[in-house]
């Protein structure tokens, strides 16, 4: 599922991020009567209704920018207004329409059909009336919102999901999924494509950041159809400096949410760093299926025992998360690059495994008889029954007595034991715990 992009846009101080914040329900945006307090943009998930967006928060747009920051605001403003479904542009009815809201309004005069106009800081009845002076903008129908307080903030949510595009599930099937290829600069991503696709769809330099932009190739492997996403290196946001970059992380994050099955790459020789560990937990998280690719192995000055040294350092810190496959591959080399695709394969098949129910139990309920859960505060759990009850990706419920207190070391024996038994490799499993 690809989720549709929500951006907010405006002059400085209108109350932006704090309409940001609202939206996504918790203060992630620094709020400051200081103008152009955004520099960098925020990005999260958000919804209302059950219908998910990403919201963006972009700094405050100045027409006649003057200073190099100040005009990678302004640029990374106007990037939002292409790239997002929807346009949130917010004004402040105590201010009234200012030169820079009209000259704004120009420049989304053309897009009007995904543009809504948000009146911000009516947090009375008696600013109501003083909407109306909006309507010379040429933007449409204002709407009044108090951000601070919530006011009318749901009539404007049930403006944005009514004008969003309607959500489109992509099934995995075994006729198509897709592969996104994801990992930080200059680790190989575009090599992977060009190899695979036989022929440069990208260019291919050590200098960091020269893809930009996600691009789809659709392959054909052993009958098996699969487009493959090649996306920009991915940085950390503290690093985010040039106005494109914040985008292509954005595209990055809709691609892998467009996703079945992701390839982590990233350098063998610099190892799994914690920013890495953040996104692959960031991916599981989402559902998708994963595998880790240690790329550059070429270069690694390495003995026998390097591969399984290696191997046990990078399991030893991924954790609760090692039951994911490691790849050693070599791009310059082609080494390993068909493990690679056969591997996304079987990841995306494992995501739509359907085990039967008195299977199931059959499996568990023996294991669970011989070691039973602990009690938690005087209270004995009894897990009586076991079904999956959804696939792509997985999710396994257990009906008990007192499913709030089950305990989490439990609950991860479990999931060990249902690994131990039917793998899942790079696949995320989620146990649901029911009242029976």
């Amino acid at each position: 599922m690809s989720l549709p992009i929500v951006a907010i846009v405006g002059r400085p101080n209108v109350g932006k991020s704090t309409l940001f914040n609202r939206i996504i329900g918790y203060r992630k945006a620094i709020v400051d009567n200081a103008e152009g307090i955004t520099r960098d943009r925020h990005y999260a998930e958000a919804d209302w209704n059950g219908v998910y967006f990403i919201t963006i928060d972009t700094g405050g747009y100045l027409s006649a920018a003057t200073s190099l920051i100040d005009k990678a605001v302004t640029e990374q403003v106007e990037l939002a207004i292409e790239e997002a479904n929807l346009v949130l542009f917010v004004v402040d009815v105590k201010s009234g329409v200012t030169e820079l809201d009209q000259n704004l309004a120009n420049i989304l005069k053309d897009k009007t059909e995904k543009v809504i106009l948000v009146v911000n800081k009516v947090d009375n009845e008696d600013l109501q009336s003083e909407i109306y002076e909006f309507y010379k903008l040429g933007i449409g129908d204002p709407i009044p919102v108090s951000a601070i307080q919530g006011r009318m903030s749901g009539d404007m949510l049930d403006a944005v999901v009514n004008k969003l595009p309607k959500k489109q599930l992509v099934e995995s099937t075994n006729e198509l999924f897709n592969l996104a290829i994801i990992g930080k600069e200059n680790v190989g991503k575009s090599s992977f494509i060009n190899i695979i696709v036989g022929e440069k769809r990208n260019i291919v330099t050590e200098i960091p950041g020269t893809t930009r932009d996600s691009i789809d190739s659709l392959i054909t492997y052993h009958g098996k159809k699969i487009k493959v996403v090649d996306t920009a290196g991915l940085k950390r946001r503290a690093k985010i400096k040039e106005n494109i970059l914040f985008y292509s992380t954005l595209r990055t994050i809709s691609a892998i949410e467009r996703s079945h099955v992701v390839a982590y790459l990233f350098d063998v020789n610099e190892g799994i760093s914690h920013y890495d560990l953040n996104m692959i937990d960031e991916i599981l998280h989402k559902g998708k299926g994963l595998l880790l690719v240690a790329n550059k192995w070429d270069l690694m000055a390495k003995d026998d025992k390097t591969l399984q040294n290696l191997e046990k350092e990078f399991r030893r810190k991924l954790g609760h998360m090692n039951f994911l496959p490691i790849i050693f591959t070599s791009m310059t080399e082609k080494q390993r690059v068909g493990k690679l695709l056969e591997k996304a394969v079987q990841i995306n098949t494992e995501r739509d495994r359907k085990i039967a129910t008195n299977e199931l139990n059959d499996y568990f309920l023996p294991i669970i008889e011989k070691t039973t859960p602990p009690a938690i505060g005087g209270k004995y759990i009894r897990i009586k029954y076991i079904t999956q009850i959804r696939s792509n990706p997985p999710v396994i419920a257990f009906f008990v007595n007192h499913p709030k207190f089950v305990a989490e070391n439990y609950k991860r024996f479990l999931e060990n034991q249902l690994r131990l038994k039917y793998k899942f490799s790079g696949v995320p499993v989620q146990l649901v715990f029911k009242a029976k």
